[in-house]
């Protein structure tokens, strides 16, 4: 499904990604660890097109999408829920959701009714809001609802495209536990027809989630393998804690 070859990014002489390989399989949830600064979120604008990468080569799908721009790469199937919430405050999430939907279908360019009154597009939106468990605000003004419920929309709107694959950075960030397990379940119930990327913050959610966990640290991968493998490596344990006598589980500090 996705295959990233040699790929770097330097920022005036400054490397940030430095010769990162990994290939994500079909249906998988792979998660991206790491402290701060150890390139994870730029990893995510490669990947997306929102910027170059300095060389390395991005493969999706079979075909080789890096010089594709970021308009394409969503075309071809690939969408992103950010870390800060981008919503559209004075809208409903119904509204948000309807427009998200019509970008991806090409339809953003018609009249805003003409696109609501379509049934398909209806249909699409009340499938997402109900992945999304926010079906009983789909008529709330954005701006009147919790900040929960912003990072349920976000993941919302990368869902209205029906992409292939998801890019997810830290969609818990700044939540309580009650909304992490909302996520957790959230993720659990989405079809293995949608491939996942995810970013994530809280230890827990991410060994009880993945598949497999790729981590890095000062733009390298420096350990890739199973949730077991990792939580038991004396490597990753060390980027973490600083030894490798302690034991790790959810932690906010190390996004």
């Amino acid at each position: 499904m996705l295959e990233v070859k040699h790929l770097s990014k330097d920022y005036g002489g400054i490397t940030v990604i430095r010769d990162l390989s990994f290939t994500v399989n079909a249906g998988e949830r792979r998660v991206i660890l790491g402290p701060n600064g150890a390139g994870k979120t730029t990893l995510f604008h490669l990947l997306t097109g929102v910027e170059k990468a300095s060389s390395g080569s991005i493969t999706f799908a079979g075909n080789n999408i890096s010089k594709m721009n970021a308009v394409e790469r969503a075309r071809v199937g690939i969408a992103r829920s950010y870390q800060k919430n981008n919503l559209f405050e004075h809208l409903t999430i119904r509204e948000n959701l309807m427009l998200a939907a019509a970008a991806a279908t090409g339809k953003s360019r018609w009249f805003f009714r003409d696109v609501t009154n379509q049934a398909d597009m209806k249909t699409r939106i009340e499938e997402t809001a109900e992945q999304v468990a926010l079906t009983d605000q789909l008529d709330m003004m954005v701006s009147a609802v919790s900040y929960g419920n912003r990072r349920q929309l976000e993941v919302g709107l990368a869902l209205a495209t029906r992409p292939a694959l998801l890019l997810m950075d830290e969609p818990t960030s700044g939540v309580g536990p009650a909304m992490i397990d909302t996520f957790h379940q959230l993720l659990e119930t989405l079809p293995r027809d949608i491939t996942i990327l995810i970013i994530e913050h809280d230890m827990d959610l991410a060994f009880s989630i993945a598949d497999h966990i790729t981590v890095l640290n000062f733009g390298e991968k420096v350990f890739e393998g199973t949730p077991e493998d990792t939580r038991g490596n004396p490597s990753v344990r060390q980027i973490y804690l600083g030894n490798g006598d302690e034991t790790y589980g959810a932690s906010n500090d190390h996004a």
